[in-house]
């Protein structure tokens, strides 16, 4: 574990996709909401 709540750990998530260091994508299973999946961006030029 990491030692932070979820909370925090998706609002940090949600920076770096506002910020284009990450990608968002939903996955839907079968009943639910929806599974976000996060992934980096590709940093070109540096």
């Amino acid at each position: 574990t990491v030692g932070i709540s979820r909370i925090t750990a998706r609002r940090y998530l949600e920076h770096l996709v506002h910020t284009s260091r990450a990608g968002r994508t939903p996955q839907y299973g079968h009943v639910g909401r929806p599974e976000l999946r996060y992934r980096w961006l590709s940093q070109t030029g540096r």
